[in-house]
């Protein structure tokens, strides 16, 4: 009689009397399971005589046969498949996207940042931040005065005061120029009168210097002091 293990299914060939009808219990050598084996749980054995062995390997010939007859099976890809790769290819697009968009971001911040120096390495760039309205020269900074003078003198029977000097880029950058702004005041600090004036150029390039002289015309006697700046930025 054949017993097979329930649990690792090795079979033990036994005798057929020695199982009773209140069963035996039986432990695997193998994987140690432990249970009751009653004749009912016996296998058939399968007698092997000449006309079954040829029996058998022609119906394994048969099946072998239509291993290559028969058309390859083609697998099916499931919807699920295709969902997951669709959504894939969509994530992706959106990270590539999200990514193209950062650098972008963070190369407009940095030609914004240091516009003054594009410009300065490549002058044609001002043009290009002039039409996105976006100022590349810098406005009035790294100026000073030298060598500002005063004469009071009479023309005409009219009293005038010149004021000369000379202004220089001390900066690395080409600068706009703002018009020079001539306050006068009174012994107290009061002022008197204030006048503006453009000078010859609209620039000045890093290290030059440029000159300027204006006059005023019937200053008050009670001038005492003059104070030589530029006009701020409207």
């Amino acid at each position: 009689m054949l017993i097979k293990c329930p649990k690792c299914r090795l079979v033990y060939d036994l005798p057929d009397n020695l199982i009773g009808d209140d069963g035996l219990k039986m432990r695997c050598s193998e994987c140690l399971e432990i249970w009751t084996a009653y004749p009912e749980d016996g296998l058939k054995k399968v007698v092997t005589s000449p006309k079954n062995i040829q029996k058998m390997f022609n119906q394994v010939s048969k099946q072998t046969d239509n291993l290559f007859t028969e058309e390859p099976i083609k697998p099916v890809i499931t919807p699920i498949e295709k969902k997951t790769t669709k959504m894939s290819a969509k994530t992706n697009y959106i990270v590539n996207v999200v990514l193209l968009a950062f650098v972008l971001f963070s190369i407009a911040i940095l030609l914004f940042a240091f516009r003054y120096d594009v410009v300065r390495l490549f002058p044609n760039a001002e043009n290009v931040y002039s039409k996105i309205n976006i100022s590349s020269i810098p406005y009035g900074t790294n100026l000073e005065f030298n060598n500002i003078k005063t004469r009071e003198y009479i023309e005409n029977n009219v009293s005038k005061i010149e004021i000369s000097g000379m202004v220089t880029n001390v900066g690395k950058y080409i600068s706009e120029l703002p018009p020079v702004k001539i306050d006068i005041f009174d012994k107290n600090g009061r002022l008197l009168l204030s006048k503006t004036e453009n000078l010859s150029l609209p620039r000045l390039e890093s290290g030059y210097h440029i000159l300027f002289k204006t006059i005023v015309i019937n200053p008050t006697i009670h001038a005492k002091s003059i104070y030589v700046n530029f006009e701020n930025k409207k």
